[in-house]
């Protein structure tokens, strides 16, 4: 047929509007004509489809407008939400009589599951019901974007990205998991992006609850996950899986994230700071993280260190809890002193927390892992603290505590030099009375002429901010202090004195 025998018979009103649709399109695309012939505007007869068949309504709400993906027992159609204007998938379980038992029952299930779930990182369901003269029942829900399986490999060295990923997973699963649900089919295809950009969990017709209904799974293959992704206990007692069984296959989809390959081999894995959370999340059931949380947290830890993945307030919230034990982890003393290597001393508002809070414990510890690495941080802390003017009066106090525990805890000359040097101008500078208190008990601890020259040096350099050495002592304290001190602390005082 000619082009233009083809618009003149666009123009006639019986010819079949999708037809002229598609005759101004791509004519020759077998995927839109597979589409359209499938959909609810194909007449199974000849001639033009019935008004009634073209506008189809699904609850008397949902305007069936193409087939998106088809099952053998159910399928996925766009449709238009009649009362919001807005696009969405409606799920249709067809010919409900003829099914067995298994793929009726899962399909209700994952209905009930899915409507008692209402969170941001969990496709959830807008309306439902059942259509008993055709056989059908269905469900509406958001309309996706695409989903994880379509994107994975382009994840590969993005850690942020990754990270982003998981971090929704891992909270929508915990959502899930606290509701008591158990999901035992998650795989990158059902993970869905949402139309606001989020990823969220979908397809619960495996869900496990916590407290099971009469109805059960069957123990058919697939009625058991996915195998790249399932726990191997799974194929095994898929009626009493837990939450761990979930995190192995959030473990898997890790997996895939950072390799960009399917996980086939377990220990598939290049060398990344993720490669030890994926082996702990797919190990053997007793060594697993115990919830997604824990492996949320796993993650957090792994790329604490990673200056393009966090910020310097995250990084602090996440090894805060980790390093104020009063005896703190090796590892988390390892990520607090790389991570401050490279914090310039001006800007150490996020790490001042972390340090006011360790334990004498905790400080003789990290000085004992790395005397160098702690020395360079807490130098760059006195710096911080004698010139830093907006500090609170109960912050003074607990960062002059910080550094008496340091002194006691090290006992180390550059410690002892950086901490007799800042605490004068902290005290002068917010005229802290505590601060000053401190100084002089540290002072008055120094017996040995060394420690004694050491600390008279560091008042000097002190004095040269105008009055800090001079408010910080009274003569009755000064006379307590070793006759080295007191012979130079009374010379500071007296060569800083106006002349009259």
């Amino acid at each position: 047929m000619s082009p233009q025998r083809l618009a003149v018979l666009r123009q006639r009103a019986s010819f079949p509007p999708p037809v002229v649709e598609i005759a101004q399109g791509p004519i020759w695309d077998l995927d839109v004509i597979a589409t359209w012939s499938s959909s609810a505007w194909r007449s199974t007869g000849p001639g033009r489809p019935p008004a009634a068949r073209a506008r189809r309504l699904i609850g008397d709400r949902f305007e069936v407008e193409a087939l998106i993906d088809k099952g053998g027992f159910a399928d996925v159609h766009r449709a238009l939400d009649r009362q919001t204007g807005q696009p969405v998938a409606v799920k249709i379980q067809r010919d409900i009589q003829d099914l067995d038992g298994d793929a009726a029952r899962r399909f209700k299930r994952e209905l009930r599951v899915l409507t008692g779930l209402t969170h941001s990182n969990v496709i959830p369901v807008i309306a439902h019901g059942d259509m008993s003269n055709q056989d059908e029942i269905w469900y509406a829900m958001p309309l996706a974007q695409g989903s994880l399986h379509d994107v994975i490999t382009e994840f590969e060295g993005k850690d942020v990205e990754i990270a982003d990923v998981m971090t929704q997973l891992c909270n929508g699963l915990s959502y899930v998991h606290d509701a008591g649900v158990f999901h035992r089919d998650l795989k990158p295809a059902n993970v869905l992006r949402t139309s606001d950009g989020q990823w969220a969990i979908s397809d619960f017709g495996l869900a496990r609850e916590e407290q099971p209904t009469t109805t059960t799974l069957t123990m058919t293959g697939d009625g058991l996950g996915t195998r790249l992704y399932a726990a191997p206990e799974q194929w095994n007692a898929a009626k009493t899986v837990d939450a761990r069984a979930d995190v192995y296959s959030l473990g898997k989809i890790l997996q895939h994230l950072v390799t960009g390959q399917p996980p086939f081999v377990d220990n598939d894995v290049p060398t990344s700071p993720l490669s030890p959370v994926i082996q702990r999340a797919t190990a053997k059931y007793a060594q697993r993280y115990e919830n997604p949380r824990q492996l949320l947290e796993a993650i957090n830890r792994a790329l604490a260190t990673s200056p393009e993945w966090q910020s310097d307030e995250t990084i602090a919230r996440l090894l805060s809890p980790r390093l104020t034990l009063d005896s703190p982890d090796v590892s988390a003393i390892e990520e607090f002193l790389l991570w401050t290597q490279g914090i310039p001393s001006d800007d150490l508002v996020d790490v001042v927390p972390i340090l006011v809070r360790m334990s004498t414990n905790g400080i003789a510890a990290t000085w004992k892992w790395d005397a160098v690495a702690f020395l360079t941080v807490y130098e760059k802390f006195c710096n911080f603290i004698e010139t830093y003017r907006e500090f609170g009066f109960e912050d003074c106090d607990g960062l002059a505590d910080f550094c008496h525990r340091a002194v006691v805890a090290t006992w180390d000359l550059q410690i002892l030099r950086h901490t007799i040097r800042a605490l004068p101008g902290l005290g002068f500078n917010h005229i802290r009375w505590h601060v000053r208190d401190v100084l002089t008990e540290i002072l008055q601890g120094i017996t040995t002429q060394d420690r004694a020259l050491v600390a008279l040096e560091s008042l000097q350099d002190a004095s040269t901010r105008s009055g800090a050495v001079e408010w910080s002592f009274e003569e009755f304290a000064v006379r307590s202090l070793q006759p080295l001190l007191r012979t130079g602390i009374r010379k500071i005082i007296t060569e800083n004195q106006p002349n009259e």
